[in-house]
């Protein structure tokens, strides 16, 4: 049997579909199991053993010659999957989306499986499975991705499945390695602190920062080292949090260590450290499947994406909720969390 797994989504998105593609891989070990995903997330699956295909395909991002090329890479790309007439094809997401179900049915596969509304039919959906408004439906959104193996899997709600997956190349561990080198650092002997400018209410302060790196440094001898995307928080495509990240490191006392770098050393070093600390990202979900964890700051949840739906899944990973902002919790808000390093 062959089966493809279409997934639209972003970094995190993609990483928390891994439980429900180790599931599938679990139930039907002899089958092929294929994902299709954008070349900006399809990395995450490079080398996962429990699928056996990947395709990735450009997203355009504007109207130009360059998107043109891209939509003809898609086009292409789904049509050489018709080609190889797939038993079942599956929009993975946790809610529905038109784009990805028209996207699924271009597969013509045997069997089409989706998430839609109640009470709405979609021709050439074979096998719908009806979803809930996520603000009715408080289940965790890797576990809303296995809710759509229902018509191939009998799914009991006592089961245990398995966490989000990711292993990081092994040259980004050891160019990880060679920046925790330059810096005089061992592997679980530090901490990062992330930032996030495009959820400033989940964002940590500068004074909140500063007094964990001391906090760490005096009890544990640890350093902290401080995670940003690059860029001005005005940038409107993608703002960045270089100017908190700046404010900082002017102020900082020299426990605190830069890293203003590409995704692949940022991920490796993730991956060495004792802990990481992250609002409610993509970085988070990939810090929570990390051997030290994540602590996740998630903020005002009663309007926005609340942990029991987004929360970092691991072994070693929690979360911390503030009622409207991060910055209300004080300076000694990880003191707790970080005692247990």
């Amino acid at each position: 049997m062959k089966i493809i797994v279409l997934k639209r989504d972003k970094l995190g998105d993609l990483l928390l579909t891994t439980p429900m593609l180790q599931v599938l891989k679990e139930y039907f070990p002899s089958s092929t199991i294929a994902v299709i995903a954008p070349e900006s997330s399809a990395w995450i699956l490079k080398d996962a053993p429990f699928i056996d295909e990947l395709y990735s395909y450009p997203q355009p991002k504007s109207f130009n010659l360059k998107s043109l090329i891209a939509l003809l890479k898609q086009l292409t790309l789904f049509l050489k999957i018709r080609g190889k007439h797939f038993d079942i094809a599956i929009a993975a997401g946790g809610e529905f989306s038109h784009r990805a179900v028209k996207r699924l049915l271009w597969m013509k596969a045997r069997k089409t499986i989706a998430f839609i509304p109640k009470n709405i039919v979609i021709k050439g959906l074979t096998d719908p499975v009806v979803c809930t408004n996520q603000k009715e439906n408080k289940s965790h959104e890797s576990l809303r991705m296995i809710q759509l193996l229902k018509p191939m899997i009998q799914l009991s709600n006592k089961s245990s499945f398995p966490l989000p997956y990711f292993q990081p190349p092994q040259n980004w561990l050891k160019n990880a390695e060679a920046f925790l080198s330059h810096h005089l650092l061992h592997k679980k002997k530090f901490i990062v602190f992330g930032l996030g400018a495009r959820r400033e209410k989940k964002q940590a302060s500068k004074e909140q920062i500063i007094a964990t790196a001391h906090y760490v440094y005096k009890k544990y001898q640890m350093k902290t080292i401080l995670v940003w995307t690059p860029g001005s928080k005005n940038n409107k495509d993608y703002p960045g949090d270089d100017e908190l990240a700046f404010a900082i490191l002017n102020d900082a006392p020299t426990q605190i260590i830069p890293l203003r770098a590409p995704l692949d050393l940022t991920i490796g070093v993730i991956w060495l450290a004792r802990k990481s600390i992250f609002p409610d990202s993509g970085l988070m979900h990939f810090a929570a499947a990390s051997p030290g964890g994540v602590i996740g700051l998630f903020a005002e949840t009663n309007i926005s994406p609340h942990p029991s739906q987004w929360g970092p899944l691991g072994v070693n990973s929690i979360y911390i909720e503030a009622k409207k902002t991060i910055k209300e919790l004080g300076v000694n808000f990880l003191h707790q969390e970080l005692n247990q390093l």
